[in-house]
């Protein structure tokens, strides 16, 4: 089957990136994962914003089954201005998690947590969301909290908001749990309470308690 560029990315503009992924996963049906990654390739260099946004999925359709396809997605997408492409790669980072099992992703998204470039610690916190929802991390919601607290006091506001706002959705469901980690964070570093306040948002309501930053840079002292 010949799929042109063009047509695909017409047949996507307007739509929502869950939209776009669907439509992704028609086409990937019938092509094999070397001619799925050489399209997204070639897409990805379209002027057109659409083009590097269904490249990036498309790449990450692949990426479980071609390494040169995980590779571009990190060294090369990750670099791309627009947030709109970032939010497609952190799909198609949860592309990968879930056919490879995040048991044995971890290791990945870890590695991608250390990373020099800020969008590949930011997909690796938010590839996963909602954490709590994935079956891995609902049975050790421990893990995603131990993860994402490891980037607390990243230097990129994008990561720090993904990673406040995945512990806040894992605070509906464990709120004790993240209440825990939280107290022992000190918001006196002025990137961990940016991350501390976006994190701490629903335990204002769930806990039935006020979450100041001062409690829990007090607590953190204790500790």
């Amino acid at each position: 089957m010949v799929i042109s560029p063009e047509s695909l990315l017409e047949s996507v503009k307007g739509k929502s990136i869950l939209a776009m992924r669907n439509r992704i996963f028609e086409i990937s049906r019938d092509l094999s994962p070397e001619q799925t990654f050489n399209l997204s390739q070639v897409l990805y260099q379209y002027p057109d914003l659409h083009g590097a946004m269904i490249g990036t999925l498309l790449a990450g359709h692949v990426s479980y089954l071609v390494p040169e396809a995980m590779a571009f997605l990190r060294e090369t997408v990750s670099t791309h201005e627009n947030l709109h492409v970032q939010d497609c790669l952190a799909k198609a980072l949860d592309h990968y998690c879930l056919n490879q099992g995040f048991d044995r992703a971890l290791p990945v998204l870890e590695a991608w947590s250390r990373d020099p470039r800020p969008f590949a610690r930011r997909a690796s916190a938010e590839a996963p969301r909602p954490w709590a929802r994935k079956e891995y991390f609902k049975n050790r919601p421990e893990t995603a909290i131990h993860f994402l607290s490891a980037l607390k006091g990243d230097e990129s506001h994008y990561v720090r908001f993904s990673v406040g706002h995945a512990l806040a959705e894992i605070s509906r469901d464990f709120p004790d749990l993240v209440s825990k980690e939280l107290q022992r964070w000190n918001t006196a570093l002025a990137p961990v309470k940016s991350t501390y306040v976006f994190a701490s948002h629903n335990l204002h309501t769930t806990m039935g308690k006020v979450f100041s930053v001062k409690g829990g840079h007090e607590a953190a002292a204790k500790s």
